[in-house]
């Protein structure tokens, strides 16, 4: 029944990658201008940068409900070893109301077009250009790893499918969700709010995740008819994640090994809690100080 779906056509646009260093930083500031009062100034779109062109520039992409104070401990360990970093703020995310219902208008182009900014940006910032994501900021980091000539790019837990089902079943899933009524749920239904990250919102639009489930449907599509254009691909995976069923993950950088054989890898995790967030900081079960250096070989550095 999924196999009769309509694939999702998510293509990244044209590249407008920054002429050098100092155009590079007019378009952060015009980043920045994006985020209003109403942003919390921990969630606003950041970035470190050494003051000069870097041999590598590397966008960091948060994901669902989240926003860039995801990587608030990560990325300054990247910028010390001498990378520039760009954490872009999604449309619709960070706003001080954790409660607002303003993330239910999310698209998928909106946040693929957010991330096409950011890593023109850091064409400027960077000889070699890199990007990093977790969960719907994986699909992202994938989707341009497919499309665009990066260096490297590192998918953490990226969500090409929900739970324990299958790619197909999730897309299924995506289509009944968004022919039915918008609902409010929250992640988790037990704490609500208590233990989701203070400046996360604790609950999630039905139809925005439906639809940037899309993402990861055009790059398992586009996988198995192209070539990825990304360098190098590390797929990042916790063995132990109860979000998104890693044998997804597996099939897609099964699909670009069959392109190039040493360009993909998955590297799994088997040493974490229970959990999808591994990234964040203020998730107690996210450990940290084992993901950090796993992110960091990754990316190479």
């Amino acid at each position: 029944m999924a196999a009769h779906r309509p694939r999702a056509v998510i293509v990244p646009p044209q590249a407008r990658p920054a002429r050098d260093y100092a155009e590079a930083l007019q378009r952060l500031q015009s980043l920045a201008r994006l985020d209003g009062d109403e942003i919390l100034d921990a969630a606003r779109s950041a970035w470190f940068v050494t003051g000069r062109t870097a041999p590598l520039a590397v966008v960091l992409l948060h994901g669902f409900t989240n926003n860039p104070a995801q990587y608030r401990e990560f990325a300054p360990q990247l910028y010390a070893r001498g990378v520039n970093v760009v954490i872009p703020r999604m449309p619709l995310h960070g706003y001080r109301d954790r409660m607002t219902t303003v993330i239910e208008r999310l698209t998928a182009e909106a946040v693929v077009s957010k991330t096409a900014e950011a890593l023109d940006i850091a064409s400027g910032l960077g000889e070699r250009v890199g990007v990093l994501g977790i969960s719907m900021g994986g699909a992202l980091a994938a989707l341009f790893a497919q499309h665009r000539s990066l260096s490297i790019a590192v998918p953490v837990a990226p969500d090409f499918a929900l739970l324990r089902l299958s790619h197909g079943m999730t897309r299924a899933l995506a289509w009944v969700t968004l022919r039915l009524p918008n609902a409010f749920l929250w992640w988790d239904p037990r704490d609500r709010a208590q233990h989701v990250p203070i400046t996360a919102y604790p609950r999630l639009s039905t139809h925005a995740l439906a639809r940037t489930i899309a993402i990861g449907d055009a790059v398992v599509a586009a996988a198995q008819r192209l070539p990825q254009r990304a360098e190098r691909i590390v797929a990042l995976v916790n063995r132990a994640d109860p979000a998104v069923n890693n044998v997804a993950t597996a099939d897609v950088v099964r699909s670009w090994q069959r392109w190039n054989s040493s360009g993909a890898g998955i590297d799994e995790l088997t040493n974490l809690p229970r959990n999808h967030d591994i990234v964040s900081p203020d998730d107690p079960l996210a450990r940290i100080e084992l993901v950090y250096p796993e992110m960091l070989r990754a990316l190479g550095v």
